[in-house]
């Protein structure tokens, strides 16, 4: 599992200006660029909360599937990267939900709903594709800090 010595400030930033939630139930780390248990700075923070807040993590890595230029290879490396995913973390102890949307859409709201029980919420920061515009507007509608 991901494990640098601590995650470097020039690494994290607020997307949003929500308080961190000690009464959460857990650290929600969501999974949506560094698709990997290694290497992984946003992991990395995750773990780093989760063990200073004495929660458990739990990880979200969804796939949508209404995107422009979503292709069944794309979607089939993702697909063997959740499998590879579900067995680290299981092997690890961490918590883990990989989730597919059946249809455009079908998944809208579960990282809302997620969050409400969170403590707070951390992803990666990746500057490409449309993940900015789905982060910014994810951090407007979390009620706890991403």
């Amino acid at each position: 599992m991901s494990r640098h010595a601590e995650v470097p400030a020039l690494r994290v930033r607020a997307v949003n200006r929500a308080a961190l939630r000690a009464s959460g139930k857990y650290v929600l780390y969501w999974m949506i660029a560094a698709r990997r248990t290694h290497d992984n700075f946003a992991l990395d923070r995750a773990i780093e909360h989760a063990q200073r807040l004495n929660k458990p993590l739990l990880v979200l890595e969804a796939l949508r599937v209404g995107y422009e230029h979503a292709s069944l290879r794309l979607h089939r490396f993702v697909l063997d990267g959740m499998a590879d995913n579900a067995q680290a973390f299981a092997r690890a102890g961490i918590a883990y939900h990989a989730y597919v949307e059946p249809e455009p859409g079908a998944g809208s709201g579960l990282l809302a709903a997620l969050g409400r029980e969170a403590a707070l919420v951390v992803t990666d920061d990746f500057p490409c594709f449309f993940l900015p515009e789905m982060v910014a507007a994810a951090g407007k509608r979390l009620d706890a800090l991403l």
